[in-house]
């Protein structure tokens, strides 16, 4: 009988790590695959790598006195082959799925949004007069933007960022 926790089938995102394959056999002798998934919704991965891209904005921009929408000022802080990632990767990573993610036509005014109040943390009440929304339509987009950056993160496998900071370039 299977523990509840681990699952044949899934759809859907999922997080797996090599921990979560277990390689069984059958009665019959055929070998199986069981996989522990752990189902993660795409607006859970956002919160979590936007509270750490917050997180690493602030140690960036003000312990540090590195810029961190200005890679150019950072001289300190240049791409070596042979550490982990660091905390100014994960800005960019964020900002280039984010981007990827509301790269069409018709989401033109959404990435606005999320440059604006998610990249750049402006004030809500700011951002969402800038933009000219009501309450009802600013829960609307961001609610969009959340589940779209969210299913992007987890594909470029952001999500945990625990992942992304130990894995080797």
């Amino acid at each position: 009988m299977l523990n509840r926790n681990w699952r044949l089938m899934f759809a859907g995102p999922a997080v797996l790590t090599d921990a979560d394959i277990d390689n069984r056999w059958c009665r019959d002798g055929h070998p199986y695959l069981r996989v522990q998934i752990k189902m993660v919704k795409p607006e859970l991965a956002f919160d979590v790598c936007w509270e750490v891209y917050r997180g690493a904005r602030e140690v960036l921009e003000t312990k540090r006195g590195v810029s961190a929408l200005n890679w150019q000022e950072s001289k300190k802080y240049l791409w070596r082959p042979d550490i982990r990632p660091r905390l100014n990767e994960w800005v960019a990573d964020f900002a280039l799925a984010g981007q990827a993610a509301l790269d069409e036509p018709q989401s033109a005014s959404r990435l606005v949004m999320f440059r604006m109040y998610y990249l750049s943390l402006a004030p809500y009440e700011t951002a969402r007069h800038f933009l000219g929304l009501s309450e009802h339509s600013w829960v609307n987009w961001s609610e969009e933007i959340r589940r779209r950056c969210g299913a992007e993160l987890l594909r470029r496998g952001m999500f945990p960022p625990r992942k992304y900071f130990s894995m080797a370039p």
